[in-house]
């Protein structure tokens, strides 16, 4: 961590030396090349903004992010004839849904990341108000900020923060998907108010994180690097289609409420009013009031964190007392009473040895940086997957980086940055390749994809990943017909479709793996004949299908047969689907896989050697 936070330092350092060039005896900027460098400074913050709310794929640190927000309002102050009017806050708006203004602006927060730093807010705190005050400290949930109104005691509205000044209106989706009552609970020491905002953060368990990024891999898509980014996608569905994802919501501060004179009158009684109402609080609390208690506090929950069941960044300090805040107001889009403190992620440096390609199941083609093996989280690391290939593109990552890694919401391993002033003379820039490296079919990608795929359904590849997946636990579950059997078999052309696994001959298979490992390996093949049907579906490995499409399917189609002898019609009518639980796009798929040559024939050979004895 302490070579994490210096390295932020530098980065700070180095974003205010552009403008704090006199020390080192270099000229000041000149107007020319201030407004040239604000006008690359709001466009790299702009690119970042659109990257991380409204694509919930952010491509640098927060830590980084920060340093060009500080610089940006460093250089305003210096010249303030090239200030912008309005201060960014991001903006999540995403143009699906309709807009809604926040009667109370809906601000960010003011970060710091170091202990200097965050003893600094608190003294100039200090002075502002002439004396000491007493803070509430309480856990920086990572997810995507919310305002919920209730009138009369009803939930009548959920909007996202937007630009600050609106929002989108997500309600239908935040009661569809989000445990929270739609009722507040009434309660003597609690008077509701008539209308009430209660502000918080939407927000996935790291537990539902790893079961939908499950269904996700399953169905052959690619998962998530981290819960908020999931958190976000799925409040802004357009459409809630497929399994039902579970969002979770805490709630911490307040906005409009009427009569004003019903408002909370600090931190405290806000947390117990939530609780009262029978809404989701936050998870821990401390109090403190003087710089030694808040820095305990923060450093208790960097402790905490990875006991915690939901993905957190930081530490937020508040001052209790409204009438206090009220007393220093705020500055530009943060206010002045409360400040974040941020964790530095766990990061290891190591070096990129190769981008290699992997084939999945359906085709889907993923670079996979291999690394210098690095201690990262109590865990080596060796590979880390590059998601597709204009990630590479935009990142500009070279065979021989040195590459800082971290583990993304403490769960997936991803390459934060990289250290281009490390980099050899000779690096020359990734060539994605063509050719599918396992059967050189020419790869193909959609316009509406970011995945390059390769179009060969016979790829030996994704044979061989097909093959597996069919035996997986969530599948056929063929205990012992690992990878490395699967691939024997294949090779030996004994294994090619599913429908071979349960027609394997004893005494060839002995040859091949020896007397035991075959009448283990026939044992699996005979209790797999009883699973249900809607795993086999699933074990068909159909783009898109997971196993809530393959619940869906089999009980439309009670058995193998009928489904091989399906229409379109029967899955499709006019584009839409016609099965509750399948999306348009996994319905159209499956049709495409009973279409292709063989698709049919292949699942009533399935059949036939399930019922095969």
């Amino acid at each position: 961590m302490k070579s994490t936070i210096r390295k932020i330092r530098r980065v700070l350092t180095g974003a205010l030396g552009f403008f704090c060039m006199s020390a080192h005896g270099l000229e000041a900027p000149t107007t020319a090349s201030a407004e040239a460098r604000l006008q690359q400074l709001r466009a790299e913050i702009a690119h970042h903004d659109e990257l991380y709310f409204k694509k919930a794929a952010p491509e640098i640190t927060d830590a980084a992010y920060d340093s060009l927000k500080r610089e940006l309002r460093a250089l305003e102050q210096q010249f303030p004839a090239l200030a912008a009017g309005d201060p960014s806050t991001g903006d999540d708006r995403s143009g699906d849904f309709p807009t809604i203004a926040h009667r109370v602006r809906m601000q960010g927060l003011g970060k710091t990341y170091t202990e200097a730093e965050l003893r600094a807010f608190l003294a100039k705190t200090r002075r502002a108000l002439g004396d000491e005050a007493v803070f509430v400290v309480e856990p920086k949930y990572d997810g995507l900020a919310i305002a919920v109104t209730y009138e009369r005691g009803r939930l009548v509205r959920a909007v996202t923060r937007g630009n600050g000044g609106e929002g989108d209106d997500v309600t239908a989706n935040f009661l569809a998907l989000c445990e929270v009552p739609p009722q507040l609970a009434a309660d003597a020491g609690a008077p509701i108010p008539e209308v009430v905002e209660l502000r918080g953060e939407v927000f996935m368990t790291f537990a539902e994180f790893k079961r939908i990024n499950a269904e996700i891999a399953s169905a052959g898509g690619e998962p998530f690097t981290h819960p908020r980014n999931l958190a976000t996608g799925t409040l802004k569905q357009t459409t809630i289609t497929g399994p039902k994802r579970r969002l979770s919501v805490v709630f911490y501060g307040w906005g409009a409420v009427e009569p004003a004179n019903a408002a909370p009158h600090s931190q405290r009684e806000l947390h117990r009013l939530v609780r009262a109402w029978g809404l989701p609080g936050v998870a821990d609390v401390r109090i403190g009031v003087t710089d030694d208690e808040l820095w305990r506090a923060v450093q208790e929950f960097g402790a905490l964190r990875p006991k915690w069941p939901f993905p957190t960044d930081g530490a937020v300090l508040k001052i209790d007392v409204a009438a206090r805040r009220a007393q220093l107001g705020e500055a530009e889009d943060v206010p002045r009473w409360a400040i974040a403190y941020k964790f530095a992620p766990e990061q290891a440096a190591t070096r990129l040895l190769a981008i290699t390609l992997q084939v999945g199941r359906t085709g889907a083609i993923t670079p996979v940086a291999k690394l210098e093996p690095v201690k990262l989280g109590g865990a080596t690391i060796r590979r880390v997957s590059l998601h597709n290939r204009e990630d590479i593109a935009r990142r500009d990552l070279r065979v021989g980086d040195v590459v800082m890694v971290e583990r993304a919401g403490e769960v997936i391993p991803v390459i934060a940055s990289v250290d281009k002033t490390k980099r050899a003379p000779d690096a020359v820039p990734f060539q994605f390749p063509a050719e599918c490296p396992a059967c050189r079919a020419l790869l193909v990608s959609l316009p509406e994809q970011a995945a390059v795929r390769c179009p060969n359904h016979d790829c030996p590849a994704q044979i061989q990943r097909r093959l597996e997946y069919f035996a997986s636990d969530d599948c056929a579950k063929l205990d012992g017909f690992g990878p490395g059997v699967i691939e024997k078999l294949v090779a030996r052309g004994m294994l090619r479709e599913p429908a071979d696994f349960f027609r394997l001959d004893g005494v060839v298979l002995k040859g091949v793996v020896g007397e035991k490992t075959a009448a283990r390996l026939l044992a699996a093949a005979e209790r797999g004949r009883s699973r249900e049907t809607w795993r086999f579906v699933l074990g068909l490995g159909v783009q898109g299908v997971g196993p809530v499409a393959a619940k869906a399917i089999a009980r439309k189609f009670p058995d193998l047969d009928a489904l091989s002898r399906a229409s379109a019609a029967e899955f499709l009518d006019g584009g839409r689907s016609r099965l509750s639980g399948v999306s348009d796009a996994t319905a159209a798929a499956f049709v495409a896989f009973l279409d292709r040559e063989g698709g049919c024939e292949a699942v009533r050979r399935l059949q036939a050697a399930l019922a095969r004895r």
